[in-house]
């Protein structure tokens, strides 16, 4: 049930049919849409006062309550639907300023040339001007109305405008090189203002293709257009010619036919979200049957068998209750059925010489051993300017090896010639059959193979598992030497990326390395592995011969900081930890991340207490007055100088501090942040007692510069675990100027 249209306002339905759109782009086109319509609608005060933003662009179902706008998406359309739009725009009242009054009027008071010339220019007497006070100064203004324009009048502008100004990855042009551009042709355009027989279509014109209040069903269903008079006809006749436009109830019905062909014998399919995305983004009306094929493809491994089934055939894999495979598989069809069973036998048909194809590759492949395929990566491109796969294993060598030294010199045990051996038969499936017909499959098939051709289960695991992670819920590799693996060979990618001028930008990133620089930070958090970047991003760097487009030095600092930004950002997003904390620890340094999460847990462990909150208003005070208050000619850093200590507070300070040091230095050497936190912050009784008694900016040059060394001293000790300065506390900062430690 829709919701009603409050007086005043009317729903509105428009709808973009097309060609097909790929599944891969309706996610991203259905939110687009959704998000340019709304805040078109808005600037253009069309939307009634009270609707809500945050609810606007949902596609929820059509019985929501009360959003201002409703998106849904098939791979023919896309669509929105408006409950309530404004049938005319607020009439505005607009303040026009002119010029300042002191230039408006003479001494007497009279009117001067100014305001006489702009009261004719906006057309408003001159007695009827007001005077309004502005940052600036009083000047004359003048209050116009302006009457609002129809709803359809506004459509007619700015719906052509959102629609071609949508972006997508790949567009295309269809009527001409200079005509409009969208994701696939637009084949039709519905727009409809109001419901039943008070419904009127919105005129808009796209490329030569008018607008009207007629759509089309699913193919299947005829070609002939279907007239509609509002958003309940058009979803009715739309489900009668086998279209569903909402997305989730057609992922609904996916699950639950699935269920239903499944539930007799206790099978279930194998979980895939992204197959399942898929399905729903290429379906407009989805129905599931099921399949089945020959047992004996179950000598295949599993990954090999999933991914012929879901890679090429977009089939849902299924297994038993002990997740072993079974000889079944779920195909999803835009259709309504497969009464007769034909559909099914040609999907039985097309697997089987698909898997036949596989077992071939399977059998051909393993009769060469990886070892020997290490010399055909010098044939296999790489990336241009980058050499082949063979000059990248190289480089990954150098990388394993640099991060080898750094465990063992810390004390962790590395197999380093099964890190050094897993990493040079890493990419040796590249010259596979299985991996030309499936890509995908990279990584995993080399590890499948090293396991059949004997080779140590660390080493085939780490082959497996060394593009892992993929993504912030993906698993990182099973053991150490597959962490190894897996970093060399991001870190690399990452330097190469920068080196060639490939950094993200925006939402831009093709050659994902905002992927590898994540997975690089997730896999040395959890493998707590206390690796230094800024030594290991070095080596990545100095081991690139390339024709360098900029200078060494200049890349190394770009890779770094984008490292540093994606611990950031995997600290605050990942592990949750307040973005303030994260800010004060980074700011200390960062470039072991393993320590830095290390100090941002202590951090977080402590900074609720009494002592560490007043501590950090200390800090910030500290830092105003060393960068506000004091000069370059008052002080030059260096040791304080205890014979010029002459108030208690001060000699105490001093006495507390070089003890503190001491000691939280050592239990920072020892690893133990949150002792060392303690103990600093301890130093707050200290730290108020010499800002209440001690004038820092004495007038005497010598004692003022040595009081000034002497905060100094603790803006170095607050800030070596995390920059204490940098957190958001409390207290407001106290001006370095007027307080009386300044």
């Amino acid at each position: 049930m829709k919701p009603s249209p409050s007086r005043g306002s009317r729903p509105f339905l428009v709808e973009i049919g097309c060609e097909e759109i790929p599944a891969q782009f309706l996610t991203g086109a259905r939110e687009g849409f959704g998000k340019a319509l709304e805040a078109a609608f808005r600037e253009a005060r069309l939307l009634p006062t009270g609707t809500d933003p945050e609810q606007g662009a949902t596609n929820s179902a059509k019985d929501a309550p009360g959003p201002a706008l409703q998106v849904f998406a098939t791979p023919r359309r896309l669509v929105a639907f408006v409950p309530q739009l404004l049938e005319k725009q607020p009439d505005q009242v607009q303040e026009v300023l002119g010029p300042p009054v002191k230039a408006a009027f003479d001494g007497a008071g009279n009117a001067t040339k100014a305001a006489e010339s702009f009261a004719r220019k906006i057309n408003v007497p001159l007695q009827d001007l007001a005077r309004v006070t502005t940052p600036k100064g009083e000047y004359l203004a003048a209050r116009k109305s302006a009457a609002g324009l129809l709803a359809t009048e506004v459509l007619h502008e700015i719906l052509p405008a959102v629609i071609t100004g949508l972006r997508f990855s790949k567009s295309m042009y269809w009527a001409a090189k200079s005509g409009p551009r969208f994701v696939r042709p637009i084949r039709w355009i519905l727009a409809l203002l109001g419901e039943g027989k008070s419904a009127r279509t919105v005129p808009l014109e796209i490329a030569g293709l008018k607008s009207a209040n007629r759509t089309y069903g699913h193919r299947a269903s005829g070609r002939e257009p279907v007239t509609v008079t509002g958003f309940e006809d058009y979803w009715k006749k739309l489900l009668a010619r086998h279209v569903e436009i909402d997305p989730e109830k057609r992922r609904e019905r996916v699950r639950k036919e699935i269920k239903v062909l499944l539930e007799d014998s206790e099978l279930g399919a194998v979980p895939d979200a992204e197959l399942e995305e898929w399905v729903v983004n290429s379906t407009e009306w989805p129905r599931a049957i099921l399949g089945g094929f020959d047992r004996r493809f179950l000598h295949l491994p599993r990954e090999v068998l999933i991914t012929v089934m879901r890679g090429h055939q977009k089939y849902f894999a299924v297994q038993g209750g002990g997740g072993n495979l079974e000889p079944r598989f779920v195909a999803v069809l835009n259709l309504d059925g497969d009464s007769k069973g034909h559909i099914r036998a040609g999907h039985e048909r097309v697997l089987a010489a698909r898997f036949t194809d596989a077992e071939f590759f399977w059998d051909v492949d393993q009769k060469t051993r990886l070892e020997s395929r290490e010399e055909l990566l010098d044939h296999v491109m790489y990336q241009a300017g980058l050499g082949s796969y063979g000059r990248k294993v190289q480089r990954m060598l150098a990388v394993g090896t640099a991060l080898c030294d750094q465990l063992e010199s810390h004390g962790v045990e590395v197999g380093r010639k099964a890190v050094e051996r897993a990493i040079r038969l890493s990419k040796c499936d590249l010259t596979t059959q299985m991996v030309k017909e499936f890509p995908e499959l990279q990584g995993v098939v080399g590890g499948l193979y090293a396991r059949g051709q004997g080779e140590p289960p660390e080493i085939a695991d780490a082959i497996y598992d060394h593009y892992l992670p993929q993504g912030p819920e993906d698993r990182c590799p099973r053991a150490l030497t597959g962490a190894l693996v897996s970093l060399a060979d991001k870190i690399d990618s990452v330097a190469a990326g920068f080196a060639l001028g490939h950094q993200p930008t925006g939402s831009s990133d093709p050659f994902a390395l905002r992927r590898h620089g994540n997975g690089i930070i997730k896999v040395l958090l959890e493998f707590s592995l206390p690796t230094s970047l800024r030594r290991v991003a070095e080596e990545a760097v100095n081991g690139l011969e390339i024709e360098w487009r900029r200078p060494k030095k200049e890349v190394f600092n770009s890779v770094l900081e984008f490292l540093g930004e994606r611990l950031r950002y995997y600290l605050e997003t990942v592990r949750e930890i307040r973005y303030d904390t994260v800010r004060a620890v980074l700011a200390a340094r960062w470039d072991v991340p393993e320590e830095a999460l290390r100090r941002a847990e202590a951090l977080e462990a402590i900074r609720t207490s009494q002592d560490f909150e007043a501590l950090t208003v200390a800090a910030k005070r500290i830092k105003n007055i060393l960068a506000k208050s004091a000069k370059a000619s008052d002080w030059q850093p260096g040791v304080v100088d205890g014979g010029l200590l002459g108030e208690a507070e001060e000699i105490e300070l001093h006495a507390a501090s070089v003890a503190v040091r001491q000691r939280s230095g050592e239990l920072f050497e020892a690893g133990n942040f949150r002792a060392a936190l303690e103990s600093i912050a301890a130093l707050r009784p200290q730290v108020d007692r010499f800002f209440d008694k001690v004038l820092v900016m004495a007038e005497d040059p010598a004692t003022r510069q040595n009081r000034l060394r002497l905060l100094g001293s603790l803006d170095g000790l607050f800030s070596g675990i995390a920059n204490f300065a940098e957190i958001a506390a409390g207290p407001a900062n106290v001006d370095a100027s007027t307080s009386r430690g300044a």
